[in-house]
């Protein structure tokens, strides 16, 4: 570790000093000592003090990523739902779906009625949504 290192480095130096001068040999052992081991404990725990705040950050993240992930799990859910097949189902029966619902709900069946063709707009929307999500997902 490189607190030890430097306590050796240092002790190394003072010992030097000490061999040179006899009187000073007995002046600092005690004192040197408890003064390491009180910077060493302030260390470590500054250390552990750091690792459980990474720690908290990324179980921070791991939420978030989780939660982000079920949100998107939802939406697929709808994705599928909207184009009326079953979850899982592979690109043909999902693009053999989403043409045959194009054709049942297609806007311009329902020219001469507003509410109705304004209804089969939105409807239109969801599934071509849906059926852009999928093309993306299970395409590449």
């Amino acid at each position: 570790m490189l607190v030890d290192r430097f306590k050796n480095i240092l002790k190394a130096t003072i010992n030097d000093q000490i061999e040179k001068n006899p009187v000073f040999q007995n002046l600092f052992e005690n004192d040197l000592n408890e003064d390491w081991k009180k910077y060493y404990e302030e260390i470590k725990n500054d250390k552990y003090q750091y690792q459980e705040q990474q720690q908290q950050y990324q179980n921070h993240s791991q939420q978030q990523y989780s939660s982000q992930q079920t949100q998107q799990k939802s939406k697929e859910d709808e994705y599928y739902n909207a184009l009326e097949v079953k979850k899982g189902d592979d690109f043909a029966t999902i693009k053999k779906s989403y043409r045959k619902l194009v054709k049942l709900y297609h806007p311009d069946l329902y020219a001469g009625e507003p509410a109705k063709q304004e209804m089969a707009q939105k409807v239109t929307l969801q599934i071509n949504e849906a059926y852009n999500y999928f093309e993306k997902k299970l395409k590449n």
